[in-house]
């Protein structure tokens, strides 16, 4: 009985740590979109499913446990919301596998995909040829994203006043361009932008309020 009721005040911890970290720092963890995220599920579910069933640990040294996974995540997301150069270590960079209708044959080593793999992640997304696509990718989750040649992709390069140059570079353009784009438009301060994107020759751009 002991160590039901142990077992029973650990769950219930557990669960609680879960969603009030979920309440404090984004609900990324109920459908993580990134490296950090993912990593972070799998931590998590090693430390509450480890301790319940150890007696050897005590609800005190669980606390401190998830205090210290907490503060990580909190640290790793604030990093990431920061810096750039951070989210990229962390959640990886998109890796172009077809620009402008051409194979990327290089890049599929740095994505760790195989031609057969490709050629499978392209028949669950209804894509039957090679040939129709205009642009893939990898996103920084290894989700793939597929352009056929009649779409048109909206392309993010500011999110909340940090210009995003990895997502410029897929683009083709650079800082010049972007602050040249934004001068035209009346726009001084990438800072004031919450969102710029850009679709075919078209800048759209959400101002912070």
């Amino acid at each position: 009985m002991p160590f039901i009721i142990s077992m029973a005040i650990k769950l219930t911890i557990g669960f609680s740590a879960l969603v009030l970290f979920m309440n404090l720092n984004g609900k990324g963890q109920l459908a993580p979109l990134s490296t950090g995220d993912q990593i972070g599920n799998y931590v998590l579910g090693g430390i509450i499913g480890g301790v319940i069933y150890n007696p050897s640990i005590t609800i005190v040294q669980f606390l401190m446990v998830l205090l210290i996974w907490g503060l990580l995540m909190t640290a790793i997301n604030f990093l990431k919301n920061t810096s750039t150069e951070m989210k990229n270590i962390i959640d990886g960079q998109i890796i172009t596998l077809v620009k402008d209708g051409k194979m990327a044959t290089e890049n599929f080593a740095k994505a760790s995909m195989s031609i057969l793999d490709f050629y499978t992640k392209l028949r669950m997304k209804g894509v039957y040829k090679v040939s129709d696509i205009e642009e893939a990718f990898t996103e920084s989750n290894g989700q793939i994203t597929i352009i056929k040649k009649e779409d048109n992709l909206g392309i993010m390069l500011i999110a909340e006043g940090k210009i995003i140059e990895s997502n410029l570079e897929h683009v083709g353009k650079d800082i010049r361009w972007l602050v040249k784009k934004l001068n035209e438009k009346g726009i001084e301060s990438i800072e004031n932008i919450f969102l710029a994107e850009i679709s075919g020759d078209d800048l759209f751009i959400v101002k912070k309020e």
